[in-house]
């Protein structure tokens, strides 16, 4: 496993965060790292014009990303993940910030890195019925510039 020092040494800008969730979500995580998945991905992605790729959900705006699966690299992981949730597909350019995410309900937590990449997209075409069946995104947009109520939006607005 690697530690926040291995990417701070790349000049990737590194940083820890705490998140209170429920039960279910840090079994999920733990789940995940039991099974030796321990990353999550998103991307900071763009369009010709600037703009900033975003998935509405759970009342939040966010990059478009999620969890790294069995036999992918995280690079493979933040396309597919990109393309199912938006329908874009993207050129993928470099780590740009990693993340150690420690969740917690009440005294229970568990630990993973979220790596947010660069990524440039291939076309501007986003999908009508954006995610896979039972993920809650509402909608994904272009945006001029990062969003009120954007999760990690100071992350967000110092990788712009």
């Amino acid at each position: 496993m690697p530690t926040l020092a291995d990417f701070a040494d790349r000049d990737v800008h590194t940083r820890r965060v705490t998140r209170e969730t429920d039960t279910t979500g840090v079994d999920g995580v733990r789940a995940r790292a039991d099974r030796g998945l321990r990353w999550a991905v998103g991307a900071l992605v763009t369009d010709p014009a600037d703009r900033l790729l975003f998935v509405y959900e759970d009342d939040i705006w966010k990059l478009p990303g999620g969890g790294v699966e069995t036999g992918e690299t995280r690079q493979e992981a933040v396309c597919r993940e990109v393309r199912e949730e938006t329908g874009v597909r993207i050129a993928v350019d470099e780590l740009a910030a990693v993340t150690e995410v420690t969740v917690t309900d009440g005294d229970r937590e568990a630990t993973f890195f979220f790596g947010t990449y660069r990524g440039t997209a291939d076309a501007t075409a986003l999908a009508s019925d954006p995610g896979l069946d039972g993920e809650s995104i509402e909608t994904v947009t272009w945006r001029d510039s990062v969003p009120e109520n954007c999760l990690d939006e100071s992350l967000v607005r110092r990788l712009r």
